[in-house]
């Protein structure tokens, strides 16, 4: 579903196009003071309407953006993004969620600004209007080196994305531009009560998320649709919602069969009689997806990431939901992103996936990482935010997709919580067996192991799934049974798609003759036997195949 809008600002001109759909709580309001466009979901809307004492969002629109002008999107909390233009400031006020899940692009040209919620169409856009666009080769090796963008980086020169819970404020008259952060969760006071104190904490805040989305389901009219894998973000977040009331009318799986991640998540949804459907990956047919995946993730972030999601989209038979529930981020706000049990400044760890580009990112990626004061910050917008987003703009084709872990309060806490607690997921593993302990009978696709002790995260990561892994690959010679989505062994085992991938890289190849570095770079990466490898220098064929 393509939707949402476009703005083009000349000195005391702002030209509009709308997108926007029908559905969920998008609006567009206009008014002779101030027009007003939302899309999304918006899921404290009936939260608001009662605190507020209203009827409607629009009428409440109305009479809080007059109190309290831009600062009202500090109150919208779900998957949303839109702009205000006060006509009587002459200003517009372009606004994105907070973890910017919800996309938004921006240029700002010598006598114009461009605004869009799509990269693709800003190009064409900008193209039609005389404006010449090129490829940032920053953004490409950042990208090769990354395995997405970092920042508000994109892969145009002169065009940026919006950064999560931030808003643009634009002077229509003077064409200036200002960035503005609205939520900022390292503002909040590090806690100061004891872990057990902390423990209730976290359930009493997570419940309050989950409701939060479930009830938005009731709202719409539908039933709940739950992902459920081997892991433990995603049966949290589900079995939160179980004891809160509000069984899922489906589970959705997909996985290499046989895997943990199929076997484990059957399992818990038996137990609590859940309907479960799974779709097998098998095969991996969906490889030759290549561009379809570009144009979705707009080239900020690698294809192969959600081409796997987005062949279970294709292939899910249940529809009578109105948003994914999933359990995104939760093991990286939980101590996933802290290499120590302190606090530390951010390093290459986790961001750098290929090293052989790192020298030539190396000043770009150390001026980013002067920024942060904590690596839990900087890993949360550059690999939460603008990596594993994708599978959400995948999703987003057909519904929004949600994650309690992702609300203001969620994060405001998890990321105030000392870092000696969380490191290892020790956090995470006491919340659970004190308020979820349900979630600790079944085993931990990471460990393979139950989650039900702390000295299992490293004694399982060490020895369990290491062994695992090398019985199935050097001893077994089953690869196959050794990952959720065994991307190398469907490659090498099927000459179709290694006759597609040859086939691409051929016909694409002539792209890359104005820019000789990235050509030989991009032909020496495709030349290696590694499908991961060969897929990225694909990767950058594709989008420059999509914009230029």
């Amino acid at each position: 579903m393509k939707k949402g809008f476009s703005l083009v600002i000349s000195p005391g001109d702002v030209r509009v196009n709308s997108f926007i759909a029908k559905d969920y709580d998008s609006f567009y309001l206009k008014n002779p003071q101030f027009d007003f466009l939302f899309e999304g979901v918006l899921l404290n809307r009936r939260k608001l309407l009662q605190e507020f004492a209203l009827k409607d969002i629009a009428t409440l629109v109305q009479e809080l953006y007059l109190q309290k002008k831009e600062a009202i999107i500090k109150l919208f909390e779900g998957e949303f993004r839109g702009f205000i233009f006060d006509k009587i400031k002459g200003k517009v006020f372009v606004y994105t969620n907070i973890t910017s899940t919800q996309r938004v692009f921006y240029s700002v040209e010598k006598d114009r600004i461009f605004v869009d919620s799509g990269l693709v169409r800003l190009n064409k856009t900008l193209r039609n209007s005389g404006i010449t666009t090129e490829p940032d080769l920053d953004s490409m090796y950042q990208l090769l080196c990354f395995t997405n963008l970092p920042e508000d980086k994109t892969p145009l020169s002169n065009v940026k994305k919006l950064l999560d819970a931030h808003y643009l404020e634009i002077d229509v008259n003077a064409l200036q531009v200002e960035q503005k952060e609205y939520f900022n969760p390292s503002g909040t006071p590090r806690f100061s009560g004891s872990k057990s104190n902390a423990l209730d904490q976290i359930h009493e805040v997570f419940s309050n998320s989950v409701l939060l989305e479930y009830e938005k389901d009731t709202e719409l009219g539908t039933d709940h649709l739950a992902l459920l894998s081997g892991g433990l973000d995603s049966r949290v977040a589900m079995l939160y919602a179980v004891k809160n009331q509000h069984k899922p009318g489906n589970a959705l799986c997909f996985s290499q069969s046989g895997y943990f991640d199929h076997t484990i998540s059957q399992k818990i949804a038996a137990d609590f009689d859940i309907h479960y459907e799974f779709i097998p990956l098998n095969g991996g047919k969906f490889l030759n997806k290549i561009d379809e995946l570009t144009e979705i993730s707009e080239g900020m972030v690698f294809y192969t990431g959600g081409i796997h999601v987005q062949h279970a989209l294709e292939n899910m038979k249940y529809e009578n939901f109105s948003l994914f529930h999933s359990g995104q981020i939760g093991d990286g706000v939980l101590g996933g992103f802290n290499t120590e049990p302190r606090r530390k400044k951010p390093t290459y760890f986790k961001i750098v996936e290929n090293e052989k580009f790192l020298p030539r990112v190396q000043q770009s990626l150390d001026q980013i990482l002067k920024k942060y004061e904590s690596e839990e910050l900087f890993m949360l917008r550059n690999v939460a935010y603008n990596r594993t987003g994708l599978g959400a703009h995948v999703f987003q084709q057909k519904r929004y997709q949600t994650s309690p872990f992702m609300t203001a309060d969620f994060l405001n806490l998890a990321l105030s919580l000392p870092e000696e607690w969380k490191f290892n997921h020790r956090f995470y593993i006491d919340w659970i067996n004190k308020h979820c302990r349900e979630a600790t009978k079944y085993r931990w696709e990471r460990t393979l192991m139950k989650p039900n002790a702390n000295w299992k995260t490293s004694f399982g990561d060490r020895f369990l799934k290491r062994g695992f892994k090398v019985l199935n690959d050097k001893i077994l010679k089953t690869p196959q049974n050794s990952s959720m989505y065994p991307y190398q062994y469907y490659f090498d085992s099927d000459p179709a798609i290694q006759t597609y991938y040859q086939n691409y890289f051929d016909g694409n190849i002539h792209r890359l003759e104005r820019y000789p570095e990235l050509y030989r770079d991009v032909e020496e990466l495709f030349n290696s036997r590694s499908f991961s490898v060969k897929s990225k220098a694909v990767n950058i064929l594709s989008i420059f195949k999509l914009y230029f």
